[in-house]
């Protein structure tokens, strides 16, 4: 027993030594915060980067119902060519009244100024998460893998409470076996089909009036040609514009799309991302996904590109909300959305 207890110890360090060393590229990194953590909770500048996420309030930073999502962002020091997995090691205290944040939404940049979206973090590692611990909130992806030297993590809190974070983990490369990462979009969609064709939807806010959707038909009419006549468009829009389709019944939803127009020449730029959100009602939504990936890949321009978002398991609801997150000051010009599902 005790050589047995040498030996899984040894491992472990081994195993910590390499994921700390060669995966994490985080470690002991600067970053930023923004807004202020609370005063009794404020930031050495090193907390969320030292190797440490004990549960101890000592160790980790806090807000308190937030005026903004905190939003952290890391300087990895140098650009890096395959960020595949971002994390955050949260607290999570009933008692306390800290929860679970809902999800948070990373991006990447090479100089810090322009961020691409890479995607959503939504999975927690120790799912169902036992209360009064550390858990692990993170996105994965070993496919479609990020290029930059910042990382921006923006955090939506989980209700009016406590957000508290202990530490930031930032992966470059292949994602290690031990740390059971579910890699998002990988479903298996042979037996998906298209259930949003001719399905009423509603447009918040409504499309330019000089690309408008006169008869409330262009977005799901089962087109996504490059053809001005067959798109809608917003220009510069002061809120994102979003898309809610009714499926008229629970569907089994699996995947969820949009088709973006890209032509430099005409200022016409694809969007960061589509933040996907499902309803039983129409009213009370719940975010499950983010979309980047295109299709093509990479993206081409004068071109309708598809930007997808591929769930892990089926989700049921009635109504998918897509709310386009536009690309700097430019138009946004949509063909077409569309929701995949399985019986």
């Amino acid at each position: 027993m005790f050589k047995k207890g040498i030996l899984l110890l040894l491992t472990l360090l081994v195993v910590s030594f390499m994921f700390a060393g060669e995966f994490n590229v985080s470690a002991g990194k600067t970053y930023t915060l923004s807004p202020a953590p609370n005063a009794n909770y404020a930031d050495t500048g090193t907390k969320l980067t030292d190797g440490s996420f004990n549960f101890s309030w000592g160790d980790m930073v806090g807000w308190d119902n937030p005026v903004a999502n905190p939003t952290i962002v890391v300087d990895l020091g140098a650009v890096f060519e395959e960020i595949s997995y971002v994390a955050l090691k949260i607290m999570y205290s009933a008692p306390s009244a800290v929860n679970l944040p809902e999800y948070f939404i990373v991006s990447i940049s090479e100089d810090g100024e322009l961020y691409e979206d890479l995607g959503m973090g939504i999975t927690y590692a120790e799912a169902p998460v036992p209360n009064d611990t550390i858990a692990t909130l993170y996105w994965a992806n070993d496919e479609f893998v990020g290029y930059g030297r910042y990382v921006k993590i923006e955090v939506v809190p989980g209700g009016n409470a406590w957000t508290m974070v202990a530490e930031v983990i930032v992966g470059d490369g292949a994602i290690p076996e031990e740390l059971g990462a579910v890699v998002g979009g990988t479903m298996d969609l042979t037996e998906a089909a298209t259930v949003s064709v001719g399905k009423p939807y509603m447009l918040i806010p409504l499309s330019s009036d000089a690309y408008p959707d006169t008869d409330s038909i262009e977005v799901t009419d089962g087109f996504a040609r490059y053809s001005w006549a067959d798109m809608i468009g917003f220009d510069n829009p002061a809120i994102n514009p979003t898309i809610i389709i009714d499926l008229l019944e629970p569907t089994s939803i699996v995947r969820v799309s949009g088709h973006f127009m890209r032509s430099f020449a005409s200022a016409v730029n694809l969007p960061k991302s589509l933040l996907i959100g499902v309803s039983d009602d129409g009213m009370e939504f719940r975010n499950v996904g983010l979309a980047t990936i295109t299709n093509p890949y990479p993206a081409q321009n004068e071109f309708i590109n598809e930007i997808y978002w591929v769930a892990v398991e089926p989700v049921v609801a009635r109504y998918v909300k897509i709310e386009i997150r536009p690309r700097g000051n430019a138009w946004t010009m949509l063909a077409e959305a569309t929701v995949w599902a399985v019986k």
